[in-house]
């Protein structure tokens, strides 16, 4: 296991809240995920729990790691849920639909949002320095990274 710190520069995150409403995540601001590398065909992104990113407009929005109970198989009977990649073969590859959800909380209501990659391209599966993709939530919005710093 791994912590990874993604970067947000400026424009590249646009992030809409449960309303539609656009908020532009502030210049140099990050967050950390879990990357597990169980082998050729077990990579594994999870979010680290609460955490927050600042927006130009003055909100915040919560960052989180989804869980759910899964009895045995689970840690301390949870199971964080992924979003990212599942394989090396998928390098530098425009992946379509993942299992899993990025999840978010709406900065007006704290109601949260479950963001489903329906694209997403990372350069380097187990090593990765730069994300691009495609979330959709629960509500019809949807937001793109474009080249995302990941360290």
């Amino acid at each position: 296991m791994a912590t990874k710190t993604i970067t947000i520069d400026t424009d590249e995150w646009k992030c809409p809240d449960q309303f539609g409403i656009t908020h532009t995540v502030t210049n140099a601001q990050t967050f950390t995920f879990e990357l597990t590398d169980g082998g050729a065909t077990a990579v594994v992104y999870q979010n680290d729990q609460n955490q927050s990113v600042t927006t130009t407009d003055g909100y915040r929005i919560p960052i989180f790691a989804r869980t759910t109970t899964a009895g045995a198989a689970a840690t301390n009977g949870n199971v964080r849920h992924s979003w990212g990649p599942t394989a090396d073969a998928q390098d530098g590859v425009a992946v379509r639909n993942l299992a899993g959800e990025f999840c978010t909380k709406c900065p007006l209501t704290g109601l949260e949002q479950y963001w489903k990659a329906s694209s997403l391209t990372v350069d380097n599966v187990d090593a990765p320095t730069a994300i691009s993709g495609r979330f959709e939530d629960q509500f019809g919005n949807s937001f793109t990274w474009t080249n995302v710093t990941v360290s």
